[in-house]
């Protein structure tokens, strides 16, 4: 089995930044936002092995672009797999309460 490329979007690293910071200063609770960023690290760099074994979304139109995601604690990972470059690309970190999918295809023009 061979490693896939991680890609981190920029807008992904700011998801990651914006849940963090919420957590350490918002909630005052540095040490759970440290061990909620180290988690969402550990999971991405999980995806270098065998991306696919994750689901795509069960939203039909994030489906159709080829659009996985993964469950981390109240979390949702977001990214995409591209077999003929060897890269996954993460897309967006995003807390189960916010509606990903109007953010995604916002945020990449698919609608």
């Amino acid at each position: 089995m061979h490693k896939y490329q991680i890609v981190m979007l920029p807008m992904a690293e700011e998801d990651i930044l914006r849940n963090t910071d919420y957590i350490a200063y918002d909630k005052k609770s540095p040490n759970t936002a440290l061990q909620l960023s180290r988690g969402f690290r550990k999971i991405i760099d999980s995806l270098s092995m065998n991306p696919g074994r994750h689901e795509l979304d069960e939203d039909e139109q994030l489906a159709y672009y080829g659009i996985r995601k993964y469950y981390y604690k109240n979390y949702k990972i977001y990214y995409l797999v591209s077999e003929a470059e060897e890269v996954v690309y993460i897309l967006g970190v995003f807390h189960m309460r916010v509606d990903s999918k109007a953010v995604l295809l916002r945020r990449f023009a698919l609608s």
